[in-house]
Order: C-alpha cells, then structure tokens, then sequence
C-alpha cells in the first residue's frame, strides 16, 4: 500500500514538473528572469517543449495507473474482509449447532 502512494507521488511530481518547464518555455519573460532561458535556440526550446509535453503526459499515466492500482487492491482488501467475516459468522453458528 505504501509503496502505491509513493509511486502516486512520484507521478505527480514528475507531472508538475512537465508542467512548470511548459510554462518555462512558453512564456518569454518567465524566460529571461531564469537563467537566460529565452537565449537558447529554437531547436532547445522544441525539445524542452517536447520534454514538457512528455513529462506531462507520463505523469498523467502513472497517476491514473498507480490509483487503478490502488483501487483494485482495496476493493480485494474488502473482499478478503467480507469473506473472512462470513467465515467466522459461519464457524460461529457451527460451533453454537453442534457443542463439545
């Protein structure tokens, strides 16, 4: 369970950060105040755009895919809890029939 609410985390992460480089390379002024971003060439700012596109669409897949997970799990963990509150309500009436 915890290492799923890591890798949500970790998707989330990485999905912020697809979206502060897009936002990085879009916006010129934002540009100039980090580091002289805006001097680079026009072929770096397609594969940083690119990256940040990338980046961004990772991180929506591992979100999705890491709470898919995370669902499928609970719900299991909820049936495995019924089943066992079954048996145990089974034996119950078991044991109350037929006494030592």
């Amino acid at each position: 369970m915890t290492f799923r609410v890591i890798l949500i985390v970790f998707w989330t992460f990485i999905l912020i950060a697809g979206v502060a480089v897009a936002v990085i390379v879009s916006v010129p002024n934002l540009a100039d105040l980090l580091a002289g971003a805006s001097q680079a060439t026009l072929g770096a700012k397609t594969a940083a755009a690119a990256a940040a596109v990338a980046m961004f669409l990772i991180g929506l897949w591992g979100i999705t895919s890491s709470h898919r997970a995370m669902t499928h799990a609970l719900e299991m963990a909820a049936e495995v809890d019924r089943a066992r509150k079954e048996t145990i309500q089974l034996e119950t009436a078991r044991i109350t029939q037929f006494p030592k």
